[in-house]
Order: C-alpha cells, then structure tokens, then sequence
C-alpha cells in the first residue's frame, strides 16, 4: 500500500488515504542478474532543533498565500508546522527499511544504506547527536533548552502567542484562533509539543550505512557560515521573534541566497523572548561532522569517514562496496549559499579517483549536478557544473549519481545519448516534505553485460491514522499529513509548485532504468 491525499475539507484540509503502490514503468527488469549495488536511499532527514532560539521562522510569512510581497520572495522554508516531529519521521523510516532486506525486483541481498545529505536542519551540534542516535540505535531525547516545556515559536503559552504559527494544543484563553487551523483546517492535538520530547530508544538502521555532507549540516539554515557572534546567540537564552527596528526586511530576505556570500541581521534591538540556554545548540565545526560519525557505534565506523577526514576538515572519501566504487562528494560551499560547488582540491581528487577505478563508479552527493553552480569564493575558485560534467563524461565507468537537495524525486540522463553514453542521476524525497519517502536502488547486469537500475519508492512505517500522536510512529502519522498540507503549497492558494510536485513524475518514482554494455 501507498499514500495519497484524499478530499479536501471546507478549509482545504486533506487527510491521507491508502492507495495501491504504483507499478514498475520503463524497462522490464531481467529475471536473472549480478548485484552491482543493491542500497536504501535516504536523503533530507532535517532532524530539527525546532526549539532553537536563532531560527527566524517569523521570515516564513512573508510567502504565506495573504502575503503582499510573496511574488517577489517566493518560497522561503525557515517555519515547518511539524519541525519538531522530524526524529520520529526518522525512527518511522527506519523501521520500514529494515523489513526490506532484499530487493523488491532483483532478490538480491540489500547492501547497505547512503544518506545524502541535510541528516540535520540548522547545522547543530545537538541535530547531529540526534541524527547519528536515531539511525545507530541509541537512546534519544529529542529536547533542548527546558526540559519541562516547549519552547519553540508553536509553544501554548497565551504571553507570546502568534497567529501565524499552529498551536496543536489550541487557543489559549483570550486570544483568536490561529491562522493555520482557522484558515486552512490544521487539527488540536492535546499534549504534543510534551509527547514530542519524549526520549525513546531508537530502533537503529540494520544496514552499513553512509553519509553525505549536505549544506544544512555545515550552515545555518542551509545557507550562513556560522560567525562567533550567531553562535553565541545560538547558545543563549534569546529566542528572537522579529527584525531589529532599523533592518529593512527586503535586504534581510537577500541576505539567504543560492550563491553567497549569506549572512544573519544583526541582532541590535530585536524583539526577543527569554528562553532555556543550551551549549548542545552550538554550531558544527568544520571537520567535527566526521568527529562525531567516527564516534558513533554504528557500521561501518564512522559511516564512510575516517580520520584524515576529521584532520584534513574534508567530508568526501571514496569505498568499495559491492560491485562498484562509491565515490561521496562534499558538494556544500562552506562560504555561504545554499546551492553546490566544489573546490579544486576536491575536483582534482575526484578525477583521479574516477580515472583510478577498475569498477563501475556511482557517486553520490547532496546536491544534484543542476545545483552545482555556488561559484562564490572569498580565495581560491569553485568548481560548478559545467566543468564538473565535462569531466565526468569523460569515463563510461560512470554509471550513477545519487543525489537530494531538491527534496523531490527526480530522475535524469546526464549525457549526450541516453542509455549509451553518460549516467543516471537519481534524486530522492526528502523526510521533511512531502512525501516523506526513501527509495531502494537495485543496480545489476544482466547476461549480456548491460546495467539496469531498479528503483522503487519507500514509505515510512507510520499509517495513516495519527491518533492521539503519542508514539513515535502516531507522531511520524501526524507528521507526514501535516507535509500534505502545507498551505504555502496548496495549489488553489496559488503555489507555484503544487504539494504533490514533489512526488515527480511517475517515471521519476517506481521505474527501471538500463546502460546499455559498454
């Protein structure tokens, strides 16, 4: 079974309805093959601090559909309703993936897991903890600051209560409904915001799996090089809930942009709201990512990095894992923007490890090859698509490039003759919109020697009924029906891109795809 969105309500709400699991589309798959690479693919898994008190959500509103200025700023993704249910989406996940074992067209034995990328939300020590929890098996609270209430923007307290965000708990006394169940039919939920903190023990991903650098774990918001001076607000116990006076809002907006340099207003007279302190809220420091995958007990250790990652600060490595060369790339600019790039160092050394392969090579980054074109370097020069492609199409050894970022499924040919001369380039869902799903890729050969990829699209365990959202996989439930109603992207409110285009096409979900012998 599968998941749709059923019929909207009066105020355009849809609860989620089972579906039939869409057929297989493109090639038929061969009834016998060789594994190359059998793995999940998950990506997007912004594992939230949503309590975090520099997180400027009240930028969010200025796309909501009454928005005067929405055609000019478009969409702008500081505020998600269910932020702070990210972890159990997570823990739901897994637990789906660890009953497919085998693939779902091949037979063959799945061979591990690769994250590609954004595992955090606003690049924070505590996210990374949280993330590295939930797929190692570990216990996880996923809290911060008060541990004895909420204290994000959605909290229930009637003092600093702000229409423009969902209050699951209700109205308080004294105070108007807010928008997103007055106006678009968002539900109560009695006591989430406590049933969302609870700790749990993770059930643990039973796979090898790897990780991917995404830009939301290296910069705030996906798109700010962390300064001493945001990091020490990130620790404090100042949650900021506008602009300071003599900021124009305009020149803020511009501030987070695809190429950089990106920064953060400075606080100066900011309205702000006294919260809870939290050293774990600090920002990652470059290297520290693979520190800390190296430190976690899962397989293998540290996930694909190693050392000399650590040391050196690089997040990209190279492994040999079944058939082929898996080759992860560090597309994140660490100078600000949110979209991709890489440094010469990294190309060079991407090229040799190509070139050096005596086996079929995927690669696998954060960000897809069309996002490659963050050219902004303070010193030295970036390495942006064009330049990147030339190069890769160079080796027929390249089959596959795996990538998320767009947080949609996407499949492209990168190349001049489809099937004969190039490679697939897959993209996945995120677990932080719509649909919320992981994919299996089943990379094989047949008799004759051509590869054919088997994709199939993977929903998280959670049903469609949330209940009283009080478990883990109730609260993944609640979360994947409030991504179908995101009202920003309702498309009878105007949204240029409508919810259910991130689920792509229908060839760029449950669909079989061939190389032809080379």
């Amino acid at each position: 079974m599968a998941f749709a969105r059923g019929e909207a309500n009066s105020l355009g709400w849809r609860n989620l309805v089972n579906v039939p699991a869409e057929p297989h589309c493109g090639h038929e798959f061969p009834a016998s093959s060789t594994p190359l690479l059998l793995l999940h693919h998950l990506s997007d898994l912004h594992v939230c601090d949503a309590q975090s008190p520099t997180r400027p959500e009240y930028l969010d509103r200025n796309a909501d559909p009454d928005s005067p200025i929405r055609e000019q700023v478009g969409t702008i993704g500081t505020y998600r309703a269910h932020s702070m249910l990210s972890p159990h989406v997570v823990e739901s996940m897994v637990q789906s993936l660890n009953t497919i074992t085998k693939g779902p067209l091949s037979g063959h034995e799945i061979a591990g897991a690769i994250i590609t990328g954004d595992t955090t939300d606003n690049a924070q020590k505590n996210e990374v903890d949280w993330y590295l929890a939930l797929l190692d098996g570990l216990e996880i609270r996923p809290d911060s600051g008060d541990f004895s209430k909420y204290e994000g923007v959605i909290d229930d307290g009637a003092e600093h209560y702000d229409v423009r965000y969902w209050h699951p708990h209700g109205t308080p006394a004294g105070k108007e409904d807010d928008l997103p169940r007055a106006k678009y039919g968002f539900p109560i939920v009695p006591n989430l915001l406590n049933s969302c903190r609870t700790p749990f023990k993770a059930t643990g991903l039973n796979f090898p799996w790897f990780a991917v650098h995404g830009n939301h774990d290296a910069l705030l918001q996906g798109t700010v090089a962390p300064t001493p001076e945001v990091n020490k607000e990130m620790v404090d116990g100042k949650r900021y809930t506008g602009l300071p006076s003599t900021t124009n809002l305009f020149e803020v907006l511009m501030q987070f942009k695809e190429v950089g340099p990106a920064g953060y207003p400075a606080a100066d007279n900011a309205p702000y709201i006294d919260v809870a302190a939290d050293l774990e809220r600090r920002a990652i420091e470059r290297g520290e990512y693979a520190q800390l995958h190296l430190a976690s007990p899962g397989s293998p250790r540290g996930h694909g990095f190693t050392e000399e990652n650590a040391r050196n600060k690089t997040m990209y490595y190279s492994t040999d894992i079944q058939g082929v060369k898996l080759i992860v790339i560090d597309s994140v600019n660490h100078y600000g923007g949110w979209q991709g790039s890489m440094d010469e160092e990294q190309f060079a050394w991407l090229e040799k490890e190509v070139a050096a392969s005596q086996k079929p090579v995927v690669l696998a980054s954060h960000h897809p090859l069309s996002k490659m074109f963050n050219d902004y370097a303070p010193t030295g020069r970036r390495v942006c698509l064009d330049e990147i492609r030339d190069m890769l199409l160079k080796y027929p050894k390249v089959i596959a490039w795996l990538a998320g970022h767009e947080h949609r499924h996407h499949i492209e040919w990168i190349g001049d003759v489809e099937e004969v001369s190039g490679f697939w380039q897959i993209e996945t869902a995120s677990h932080a919109d719509w649909p919320q799903q992981s994919r299996t890729v089943e990379i094989v050969s047949d008799a004759t020697g051509d590869i054919y990829f088997g994709l199939t699209v993977i929903d998280h365990a959670a049903g469609i009924d949330y209940a009283g959202a009080t478990t883990p996989l109730e609260i993944a439930a609640l979360s994947r029906t409030v991504s179908a109603n995101v009202w920003q992207k309702r498309p009878e409110l105007g949204a240029k891109h409508g919810i259910d285009w991130w689920l792509g096409r229908v060839t760029d979900r449950n669909v079989v795809l061939k190389i032809n012998k080379r």
